[in-house]
């Protein structure tokens, strides 16, 4: 018999990793954000230039800044705090939505900047031209693809929490359900990030 009740059940290697992982890929986009936040003008050359002359643009990157941080304390509460029932069950929550609006985001703006580097859909000034309008393959290489694996990762970090196949199974479907909504939402011309 197990006379130490108060130990924890030992977590697995893969729910391990999926937090490190949720926590350094947040963390590493959070970055850049601080850096603009505090007025750096490095890198800009990656965006919309509209977007980067913005008098909003700090704004923005300071609100985008702890939304980044909170993603990544996600993935460390999963490590430190994901066998507490409760705690758990608010991780999950989050990381389902974090799943699904990641998700929905990178999917629906890799799709979206495909079309418009093709000519399927014009651009505010007209078609796509290389030299003028590059941040939108920046977008597309760079910023829509963090946001897809930065949902994917959400996804592995709240299924390698659970243990039964069964509450696996549902996971993943409320994940591409959360998806779903969140390309629907993108199509109606919501998008949530």
């Amino acid at each position: 018999m197990d006379t130490n009740l108060s130990s924890k059940p030992p977590q697995s290697k893969s729910s391990f990793w999926a937090g490190i992982a949720v926590f350094v890929w947040s963390i590493a986009y959070m970055l850049p954000h601080l850096y603009w936040a505090l007025g750096g003008r490095m890198g800009l050359f990656l965006l919309k230039p509209s977007v980067a002359v913005s008098s909003q643009f700090q704004l923005i990157n300071w609100v985008a800044t702890p939304i980044f941080i909170a993603a990544g304390l996600v993935g460390l509460g999963f490590i430190y705090l994901g066998n507490r029932k409760i705690l758990r069950l608010l991780l999950l929550s989050i990381s389902v939505l974090g799943c699904s609006i990641a998700t929905a985001h990178g999917i629906f703006g890799i799709i979206y900047r495909g079309l418009q580097i093709t000519g399927v859909i014009g651009l505010e000034n007209g078609t796509f031209d290389i030299h003028d309008d590059m941040y939108v393959v920046w977008d597309l290489v760079i910023f829509e693809p963090w946001f897809l694996i930065e949902g994917i990762l959400f996804a592995i970090a709240g299924w390698s929490q659970l243990k039964r196949a069964r509450s696996r199974k549902v996971w993943l479907a409320v994940c591409m359900l959360g998806t779903t909504v969140g390309l629907v939402t993108g199509l109606l011309g919501v998008r949530f990030a």
